[in-house]
C-alpha cells in the first residue's frame, strides 16, 4: 500500500467541491446553517463533516474509505490491524480492559497509570494488583515498572490474567518492554498498554524510546493527538497478536464510541498517519538531529537545567523536555514567567516544566521555539520571584513494589461512606479518587489507605492551586472515606 495515500481524507474533500444538497444530519447542513460569529472559521470543516451517507463508510462496520485508511495505519504499525478512536485513549484503554478480563478476574497493574485505565477496572469488576513503578531519585519522576516486579508479581498472583502497563511515562521515560512480555506471555497472560504519549515512537534510531509494538504487546493504545498532529480526541488502538478476542474488542468499541463519529477527526488520523510514514521513510535521522540541536544549550548558563535524556535503562523521548530549576525556583514559578510571555507549557509541578516539541522536520520551527525559550529562561529576574522553601514533597515508595487494594472499587459500593476533613484522612481507606490534572494519573485512589506521603503531596498541590479533574468538594466538604465499625 502506499502511505502518501490518504483515502478517508480524500473522498471527504471530493464530496465538499461536488457542492451537494445535504437533506440528512448533521444539523449545519454542510456549513450552510451557522453561527455567523464562527462561520468563516468553521466553513472549510463543516464541508466534511458529515455523516454515514453513501460513499463515506461507517467506522462501525468499515468496509470502504475508512477500512482502507486503517489497513494502511496497520501496514505503517505493523499490527494485525488497527481501529481509528474518537473518544481518546480513554475509550480504547476501556475497551481493551473490558473485553479482555471478565468480572473478578486478577489482573496485574501499573499504579501510576492514567485514571482511565482505574476506570476501566472499576466498570468491568476485576481485581487490580498494584505494581508500583521505578522511581528517578534525581528528578523525583515515576517511570515505569521493572520486569523483576512484574516477575514477583507473577510469582505472587499465578492466576493473574493480565498485565496492564503504562509506556513511555508522561516526560517521555520509555523502557524495553521484550522482556516484561515474554515473562507475562510465559505465565499465558495478556499485555495491555496504554502508549498514549507514544504513537510516533516509530524511528529505528537508539535515540528514541521503542513502542511496545515492537515488543509483542498484544493490544497498544495511542493518543495520536497528544504527539502526531492529529486532532484532540483522536487514538488509534492496535491489535498486535492473536491472543486477543478481537470479535469482542470490537463489540465494546462499538458500545463506548459514538454511532455518529466526527468524520473531521477520522480525517485528521488519515492525514497524520501520512505525515508520520513520510517522516519515518525519509527524514528521521535529519528530524532527529534538529531537535537535539534544539535542545543542546540553549539554556546554558541560565537557573535551569534539563532533566537527564538517559535514566538508567530509560530512553527520553526527543521531543519531551523536562526543565527544572537549579536553585530554590519551583516549576509553577517557570510557569509563571513562561505564560507571561504567551508560552504555555504542557505541565508544571513542584520540581519541573513539561515542554513538547513538535514532530516536524522544519528547522525553523525549532529555531523559532529556542528562541522564545531562551528570551525567558536566561533572563530570569530572581530578585523579583517570591522563592519557595518547601520543596521536599515527594512521596515515599512502598518498600513493597507490589500491592493489593484494601477493597475493591466494587467492593466500596456496599459499604457505608462519610466526610471528613481531608487533613484528617490519614490511615482511612479512600471512598473517593483525587487526580490532579495533567497528567491524569490518581493520587488518591478509592479503595487504597491513605498514607501521610500522599497528604502531604496533596497539602502542596493545593498551595500551588493545581487544578483536579475529579473536582474540589473535597476541600471544604470533605474527603469520602468509608465509615468505620463502631469501636474501631
Amino acid at each position: 500500500m502506499d502511505q502518501r495515500e490518504t483515502p478517508l481524507f480524500n473522498k471527504l474533500q471530493e464530496h465538499a467541491r461536488k457542492g451537494t444538497t445535504s437533506f440528512h444530519v448533521p444539523g449545519h447542513k454542510n456549513g450552510t446553517a451557522f453561527h455567523i460569529n464562527g462561520e468563516n472559521i468553521y466553513k472549510s470543516i463543516l464541508k466534511m463533516d458529515v455523516t454515514e451517507i453513501t460513499g463515506m463508510d461507517d467506522l462501525h462496520n468499515p468496509a470502504g474509505v475508512i477500512q482502507k485508511a486503517q489497513q494502511l495505519a496497520a501496514e505503517l504499525y505493523k499490527t494485525q490491524s488497527s481501529h481509528f478512536l474518537i473518544g481518546g485513549t480513554t475509550v480504547g484503554n476501556l475497551a481493551m480492559i473490558m473485553s479482555a478480563f471478565d468480572k473478578e478476574d486478577i489482573i496485574l497493574v501499573q499504579r501510576n497509570s492514567h485514571q482511565s485505565i482505574f476506570h476501566a477496572i472499576e466498570l468491568s469488576g476485576v481485581k487490580p494488583i498494584y505494581i508500583e513503578p521505578e522511581v528517578d531519585t534525581s528528578t523525583g519522576f515515576s517511570l515505569g515498572v521493572s520486569h523483576q516486579s512484574v516477575q514477583e508479581a507473577i510469582e505472587r498472583y499465578p492466576n493473574a490474567k493480565g498485565l496492564v502497563l503504562t509506556n513511555p511515562s508522561y516526560e517521555g521515560y520509555g523502557q524495553g518492554l521484550r522482556e516484561h512480555v515474554r515473562i507475562a506471555h510465559l505465565a499465558d497472560m495478556l499485555v495491555l498498554v496504554d502508549e498514549a504519549h507514544g504513537a510516533h515512537l516509530l524511528f529505528q534510531d537508539e535515540r528514541w524510546p521503542k513502542s511496545a509494538i515492537y515488543a509483542g504487546a498484544d493490544v497498544v493504545v495511542q493518543s495520536t493527538h497528544k504527539m502526531l498532529p492529529s486532532m484532540t480526541m483522536t487514538s488509534i488502538l492496535h491489535v498486535n497478536s492473536s491472543r486477543v478476542d478481537k470479535t469482542k474488542l470490537l463489540r465494546y468499541l462499538k458500545m463506548l464510541q459514538s454511532s455518529s463519529p466526527s468524520y473531521p477527526l477520522m480525517a485528521s488520523l488519515d492525514l497524520a498517519r501520512a505525515y508520520l510514514a513520510t517522516l519515518v521513510d525519509t527524514n528521521y535521522v535529519r528530524l532527529t538531529d534538529q531537535i537535539f540541536d534544539m535542545r543542546n544549550g540553549f539554556i546554558e548558563g541560565a537557573e535551569w537545567r534539563q532533566a537527564p535524556r538517559i535514566i538508567g535503562r530509560f530512553v527520553q523521548d526527543p521531543l519531551k523536555m523536562a526543565v527544572m530549576s537549579k536553585g530554590s525556583l519551583t516549576g509553577f514559578d517557570l510557569q509563571g514567567l513562561l505564560e507571561a510571555k504567551e508560552i504555555y507549557p504542557e505541565l508544571a509541578s513542584a520540581n519541573h516544566v513539561l515542554l513538547t516539541l513538535p514532530l516536524t522536520d522544519e528547522q525553523s520551527y525549532y529555531e523559532n521555539y529556542k528562541l522564545k525559550l531562551k528570551l525567558v529562561l536566561n533572563n530570569t529576574n530572581l530578585k523579583n520571584i517570591d522563592l519557595i522553601k518547601d520543596l521536599d514533597i515527594g512521596i515515599k515508595r512502598n518498600k513493597d513494589k507490589i500491592s493489593e487494594p484494601i477493597l475493591t472499587m466494587n467492593e466500596l459500593d456496599r459499604l457505608q461512606k462519610h466526610y471528613i476533613p481531608w487533613e484528617e484522612s490519614v490511615g482511612k481507606v479512600a471512598a473517593e479518587t483525587i487526580t490532579p490534572y495533567p497528567p491524569g494519573v490518581p493520587l488518591i485512589l478509592k479503595g487504597e489507605r491513605i498514607c501521610s506521603n500522599k497528604l502531604r503531596k496533596l497539602k502542596h498541590l493545593i498551595k500551588h492551586n493545581v487544578y483536579f479533574q475529579t473536582g474540589d468538594e473535597w476541600k471544604t466538604l470533605g474527603i469520602s472515606v468509608v465509615k468505620e465499625k463502631e469501636g474501631e
